[in-house]
């Protein structure tokens, strides 16, 4: 049985490649409001179109050396990055989805989160395409689970009404809630916006994909990667004081970790969490 099972982590390596490939189109294409399927897939510096065995995810890249076969320019190294990123996230997600059809839903959001930091770190943008696509695999996650019978359609009670909805829509609500809070109040307090409404729509699709509390969790966890990551660039003269910071890809990474191994994100923010009040004595 080892070998079948082996043979099923290759497989699901290659898709991920094969997905992460495209995910480089919509990385380049999408925030310049280019369709990711015509033209085909060329050259952005000769034009020439790319054929099939200029394609091939992982492979293409090392045996060209780098390098574009009709007029030598080179190629980055993100386009091998995000592929074998994306071949890797695809496996960890078939072993936490529990390999069963809800690793569709898993693969989707997986991917939403991959070309999320690439085009907000590229353009300071999220493209509503993607937001959708996150969306989407919510519902899916949703229906999947209803339908096998692993929760109930309605399965978050609204405190004080008595009712219930569906988690997808709860988690929905409390992310786009939260971070419209957040934008509202920065945009009181230091009178410019300290959040773009992509991120607000990012958050609502996290809350649907995770639902309430895991939600929460990965937006602290967020909150707390970029304010350590914002200080130390200011610590040591990278960024300027009043210079934004991309927030979309901390909370893609926090969600897509809270996805793939809820149970260690707890700890470790547990564990943080305690360390932090240890420093001052609590």
């Amino acid at each position: 049985m080892l070998f079948p099972r082996a043979m099923l982590y290759i497989w699901v390596f290659v898709l991920g490649s094969t997905v992460g490939s495209f995910l480089n189109v919509c990385i380049y294409r999408l925030p310049r409001d280019r369709s990711v399927v015509s033209p085909p897939s060329h050259c952005p510096q000769c034009g020439a179109r790319l054929r099939a065995v200029d394609l091939v995810p992982l492979l293409s890249f090392i045996a060209l050396g780098r390098k574009c076969r009709f007029c030598g320019g080179s190629i980055g190294w993100r386009y091998f990055a995000v592929e074998l990123i994306t071949a890797l996230v695809f496996v960890a997600a078939w072993i936490a989805s529990g390999q069963g059809i809800q690793v569709v839903s898993f693969w989707m959001f997986a991917a939403v989160t991959i070309a999320v930091v690439f085009t907000d770190l590229d353009h300071m943008i999220i493209p509503d395409s993607l937001v959708i696509v996150g969306l989407l695999a919510a519902v899916l996650r949703e229906g999947i689970a209803v339908w096998s019978g692993q929760m109930p359609l309605l399965s978050v009670a609204v405190p004080g009404t008595g009712l219930a909805v569906p988690r997808f829509v709860a988690g929905g609500l409390v992310g786009l809630g939260a971070f419209v809070f957040i934008r509202a109040f920065s945009q009181l307090l230091f009178r410019r916006e300290g959040m773009g409404l992509g991120d607000v729509k990012l958050a609502g699709a996290i809350g649907a994909m995770l639902g309430p509390g895991l939600a929460l969790l990965s937006f602290g966890v967020a909150v707390a990667a970029g304010a350590i990551l914002g200080l130390a660039l200011l610590a040591l003269r990278v960024r300027r004081r009043m210079e934004y910071l991309p927030f979309g890809p901390f909370l893609a990474a926090a969600s897509l970790a809270a996805l793939l191994s809820p149970n260690c994100l707890r700890s470790s923010s547990s564990a943080l969490y305690d360390s932090w009040m240890s420093l001052f004595g609590w």
